[in-house]
């Protein structure tokens, strides 16, 4: 890519200048419609550019040339800074009790703490701000208190679930289309690095979980009792969870299927006891279609053995079929934290380990693969603690408030648990807290239950009834 010229970049920057305040008061005026914008942004753009052949820019880093932070991202933070505006000067509007601005205010403290100190270390700012450190964790919160803020009402929230279901319906069909005709994700590390004879449906693990939360709103909504809709539209939902549960499976990534197992337990949870055997008399052999495509397809690769279990875990245990341990990487981080476990390295730090094997990584270090792993590498124990009683106080609220909710309010409940559950393989062995869109959608997850609507002396099965739309 050519670079700008100064005249050139200087242009640009007088535009961006000239509009933010017409970004900024859109923001203010129209909250809302910001808010799902941004909802349909996350679920209609890839952000993984891992396994191309040639790596393009995705829609997440425009403006990183010259902004440093994209445009996405600084959009964000001129709709955070409008939504705190404007809640401020609108007293009447009751907001939204959540957690997030506690926590976001408490994460904004420790980012200045290391600004100071890397500033003092003689390390670039830019690098201590950068997207390997923690900001993606303060990226999250702003964009939860920003959907906490702008869809409080029930017009908001009806549309909020409505776009997730719809967007993720045309982002599955893409996907099948591509997959059949085109010949899948090229982002495709499979048969790009490892040339391995496997096509995928999509490689980003953002894209896994937006098939896996329609999958799981489909199947609440085909369950649940009090919930209404015509045969046809039944007919449909099934359609459409046959390609969503197919998203998944075929896009042969271990967490995303793990993920998509936990989310179910939580409907097996809220279901009443006959209907909690009928779902599982019905999912037993979808998931069972799955594992075994997915042993097909991918695992045959990775053991000789044709066990499921050996072959899942291929790269793990004294029976591993590769060089080094998944977890390698983790123990050459923790040899790096010695003395420093407590606060960390810093959002700038990097570990040390042995190239050879973590020839994967193209000489960068400064990140791990796992999310709780990474918060540790550069914030410390501190950090992880932190992000954990984030964690504790979403389970809390949603344990506290999910016997008063019904409807829709307990789909949207629901759905942000069984989404939290779908994020913590990845939160454990991938890398969520460096990738932009992934962190927003985490953070789509731990707002859905506080978007819910309280209903007082709710009575007790069956539920208010729910009318889907045409």
């Amino acid at each position: 890519m050519q670079a700008l010229s100064a005249s050139d970049a200087l242009g640009l920057l007088l535009i961006a200048v000239m509009t933010l305040p017409v970004a900024f008061a859109i923001c203010l005026r129209l909250p809302g419609l910001v808010a799902l914008s941004f909802v349909g942004v996350l679920f209609c753009f890839s952000s993984s550019t891992w396994g191309q052949l040639e790596a393009d820019n995705t829609l997440y880093a425009r403006g990183t040339g010259l902004f440093y932070f994209s445009l996405l991202n600084l959009l964000l933070w001129v709709a955070g800074a409008a939504s705190l505006l404007r809640q401020l000067v609108n007293r009447q509007t009751t907001p939204t009790r959540s957690p997030f601005p506690t926590f976001f205010l408490l994460f904004l403290l420790m980012l200045s703490g290391h600004l100071a100190l890397g500033m003092m270390a003689g390390q670039d700012v830019l690098v201590i701000l950068g997207y390997s450190g923690i900001i993606n964790v303060l990226n999250m919160l702003v964009f939860c208190v920003l959907l906490t803020m702008a869809l409080a009402n029930a017009q908001g929230r009806q549309r909020l679930l409505l776009m997730m279901l719809g967007l993720a319906a045309a982002r599955a069909v893409f996907g099948m289309v591509r997959y059949v005709f085109l010949g899948g994700d090229s982002a495709n590390p499979y048969r790009n690095f490892e040339n391995l004879d496997i096509t995928i449906f999509y490689f980003d693990i953002a894209d896994n979980f937006v098939a896996a939360l329609a999958a799981f709103c489909i199947v609440w909504l085909l369950c649940m009792p009090g919930v209404r809709m015509a045969l046809w539209k039944r007919l449909g939902l099934l359609g459409l969870l046959a390609l969503e549960i197919s998203a998944v499976a075929l896009s042969f990534r271990r967490s995303s299927l793990i993920g998509l197992a936990l989310m179910f337990a939580v409907l097996l949870w809220q279901l009443p006891g006959r209907r909690r055997l009928q779902l599982i008399a019905l999912s037993t052999v979808p998931l069972l279609m799955s594992a075994g495509v997915f042993l097909r397809q991918r695992l045959q690769f990775n053991s000789n053995s044709g066990d499921f279990l050996s072959s899942l875990l291929y790269d793990i245990g004294p029976d591993r079929t590769t060089e080094a341990s998944r977890f390698y990487e983790l123990e050459a981080a923790a040899r790096s934290l010695d003395g420093n476990w407590l606060l960390g390295l810093g959002s700038w730090g990097s570990f040390y380990g042995n190239e050879d094997l973590l020839d994967y990584h193209f000489g960068k270090f400064d990140f791990v693969h796992s999310g709780f792993g990474h918060l540790i590498l550069k914030s410390g124990l501190a950090g992880l603690a932190l992000f954990l009683a984030l964690l504790a106080a979403f389970i809390g609220h949603y344990l506290r408030a999910r016997r008063h909710l019904r409807g829709n309010s307990a789909l949207l409940a629901d759905a942000g648990m069984a989404g939290l559950l779908f994020w913590l393989p990845t939160l454990l062995v991938g890398t969520p807290v460096i990738e932009f869109r992934t962190m927003l959608l985490l953070g789509l997850t731990l707002c859905l239950p506080y978007l819910a609507q309280r209903v007082e002396r709710a009575p007790p099965y069956p539920i208010a009834p729910v009318h889907v739309a045409a």
